[in-house]
């Protein structure tokens, strides 16, 4: 809370997050605690909003709570199932730059938005402190910065979803897809998630190829590798957020390129009644904000700088064709490229290993290959 005002500050986002998981508690889709949680999200959100007319005329922020009814089909560990929703919660804010006459700005195309979406519902039981309390008090802490009178104006438009119904699969985001009025806006999305009541927040699904390439060039403390993203994809595993109804390339405002963060350490905590704010590790939240916020900022900029973004010229990244990224111990990250240069990489050492075994002669060989046998032998 002492951290300078135009800076993200941990202790200003969990105290959002106190103010849901401790306060209200369990907010189950149609109870008491979600309503609860709905006036507090939406009366935090819209002061911030008039905070900003008040104080930043280079901007144009506008405040909107929609209720979406609707129905769409799911696929659920392999099952398809009909999901219906009626008068869900979206709480949205949309920040955009004023012209230099203080005119309202207008994209020339749309999909020119990023977005950021975070849920305040809970599973059953659940006072969501990490999942997904913390979540919005991040994108909360986020808007509050991003309207201070010490930050620039976006280079795109940055839409804050904060949405009631994620824990009912998903409901809430095809409620902004397919109903909102600002669904044909965005051109990317991120993502905030928690499994887990510690970090790091980890990278674990990306559509589009670029937003994970650059998510991992400009995140203060990017974790995320290709293998996890691909086992993810490959494997077929039950994971299921948001994430997959803003990438579904059926949904006429779907198909975004966009990343799916996660924090996933202390995952025994995770949809239970221990998931509470004080069991979440110091220092999580202030470095998942930070590389939420760089990454928003890197995302706008190739949103500003792209004449590519229709909806029509987006094609989902097949299987395999992503870049390779990983990170170094959480400092930095590293994107090796498309996947020729991907198998160029991964086959380095092996060449090294021949190329020195040949210099070496016989006994290198030699060395070699019982170094070789040893390793296949510990397979067993």
């Amino acid at each position: 809370a002492d951290a300078p005002m135009e800076l993200f500050s941990e202790d200003r986002a969990l105290a959002h997050a106190r103010a849901l998981a401790d306060d209200i508690g369990v907010r189950v889709v149609g109870t008491a605690g979600v309503e609860a949680a709905e006036r507090y999200v939406a009366a935090a959100a819209e002061a911030l909003a008039s905070e900003a007319r008040a104080t930043r005329p280079d901007l144009d922020v506008e405040f909107l709570v929609h209720r979406p009814t609707g129905s769409f089909r799911l696929n659920f560990l392999n099952h398809d199932i009909a999901n219906a929703y009626t008068n869900l919660t979206n709480v949205a804010v949309r920040v955009r730059a004023r012209k230099p006459d203080g005119t309202r700005f207008e994209p020339r195309k749309k999909k020119s938005a990023v977005l950021l979406n975070a849920h305040f519902d809970t599973t059953l039981g659940s006072p969501g402190g990490a999942d997904c309390a913390s979540c919005v008090g991040i994108l909360l802490e986020q808007l509050r910065v991003l309207i201070h009178p010490n930050s620039d104006p976006p280079l795109s438009p940055i839409i804050f979803l904060l949405n009631g119904g994620e824990e009912t699969f998903m409901q809430a985001a095809h409620g902004f897809v397919a109903h909102h009025p600002w669904a044909d806006e965005p051109g990317a999305v991120i993502n905030v998630e928690a499994t887990g009541t510690s970090g790091p927040d980890v990278l674990f699904r990306e559509t589009g190829g670029w937003p994970a390439e650059l998510y991992m060039k400009h995140a203060p403390r990017p974790v995320a590798t290709a293998t996890v993203r691909d086992l993810v994809r490959f494997a077929n595993l039950p994971v299921d957020t948001d994430f997959s109804v803003f990438r579904d390339a059926t949904l006429e405002f779907g198909n975004l390129p966009g990343v799916d963060i996660a924090s996933m350490l202390d995952g025994y905590s995770y949809h239970t009644d221990g998931d509470v704010v004080g069991r979440i590790r110091k220092g999580s939240i202030q470095a998942y904000g930070e590389n939420v916020m760089r990454a928003t900022e890197a995302f706008a900029a190739k949103l500003a700088a792209d004449e590519e973004t229709e909806t029509k010229e987006r094609v989902p990244t097949e299987p395999g064709r992503g870049s390779a990224f990983f990170d170094v111990f959480g400092t930095r990250g590293v994107v090796v490229g498309n996947r020729a240069r991907a198998v160029a990489f991964h086959f380095a050492p092996l060449f090294v290993c021949l190329v020195d075994a040949a210099a070496g002669g016989k006994k290198k060989v030699r060395a070699y290959l019982a170094g070789s046998k040893t390793a296949v032998k510990s397979l067993f």
